[in-house]
């Protein structure tokens, strides 16, 4: 399990990308949400760009993934927001975010092994 700050460095790539058609009313959209506030601004991404967002986390966790295909939200892992990404490979990923950026990515089919088991 590593964690990193990776909204960072990620989120202006995602709000470029989500201005892009959007104008005004994106910068207006990022602008209501307090500084620092990661998963708010995580939460607000469609599908594609939380994609890009959890993609990037991924690989600066050192884990293999070449795209993420689909992510979806889960149940809340020890009070922090989380998703579940699936790779083209099929690997699978738990990330979880904090306020401040954090990260942390583990591999998904890990904890269900642990919880099948325990």
């Amino acid at each position: 399990m590593i964690a990193r700050p990776f909204l960072p460095l990620a989120l202006p790539v995602l709000l470029a990308l989500a201005g892009c058609g959007g104008g005004e009313t994106a910068n207006q959209a990022t602008a209501a949400v307090p500084r620092g506030d990661y998963v708010a601004k995580m939460q607000a991404l469609n599908e594609k760009e939380r994609n890009v967002a959890l993609f990037r986390a991924i690989r600066d966790a050192g884990r293999s993934c070449q795209q993420v295909d689909r992510s979806v939200p889960t149940d809340p892992v020890a009070g922090k927001a989380a998703w579940v990404a699936t790779c083209d490979d099929q690997s699978a990923w738990l990330i979880t975010l904090d306020d401040s950026g954090t990260a942390t990515v583990t591999d998904a089919r890990a904890i269900a092994g642990r919880s099948a088991t325990g």
